[in-house]
This record gives structure tokens, sequence and C-alpha cells, in this order.
């Protein structure tokens, strides 16, 4: 681990525990909770043009309108693990301003 690699701030657990794939090895599909609010989700895609990618999509507690983007692809879990945190964190205080406008 490097010094700049991110460090996620919310809990990250396995979405399926204890599911393989079709090759036998182990899930790579992450969800990320701030208590038992959902964060985001992130995957390794196993297959297809962006094989090797980690797919985050960005989640969080039923708001008035929902943020783009909130969903895409980064190189490692950390990165995408990020993106999704950000966007959790963005569409809190999008949410929050709404609110104190009225």
């Amino acid at each position: 681990m490097t010094k700049t690699e991110y460090q996620p701030k919310y809990k990250w657990r396995e979405t399926w525990p204890g599911e393989t794939g079709l090759d036998g090895n182990p899930l790579q599909d992450f969800q990320g909770w701030d208590g038992e609010t959902p964060v985001g989700r992130i995957r390794m895609e196993e297959s297809g043009p962006k094989r090797g990618s980690w797919q985050w999509s960005g989640h969080g507690p039923r708001v008035r309108q929902r943020l783009v983007p909130h969903q895409g692809f980064e190189l490692t879990a950390r990165e995408a693990s990020k993106k999704a945190e950000d966007y959790y964190d963005r569409l809190l205080a999008h949410e929050t301003s709404i609110k104190a406008r009225g």
C-alpha cells in the first residue's frame, strides 16, 4: 500500500458472502455502508470490454433528487470505492442544501 492510496471512509462488505464466480473464485463484489444506509457498490468486471476494471455505483438514502454521474468504471477497487463514497457525500450535501432552502 502506498502513502497516497485512498483509505475508505465507510464500511465495505462482500455483497454475496461465500459466493463464487463461474471460475470458482470468490466474487469481487462489495457494498459500502454508513451505518444502515447503503453508500454504494463496487464490483470487478470479469468479462467484456471493461474486463479487469471496477464498476462503481453510488447509492444513498431516499432523496428528492439523484445526482449524476452515479456510476462508472475505475482501474482499482480503491478508486471505485472513492467514487462511490464521493457520490454519497455529494448526495447528502445536496439534499441538505435543498432542505435548507425550504
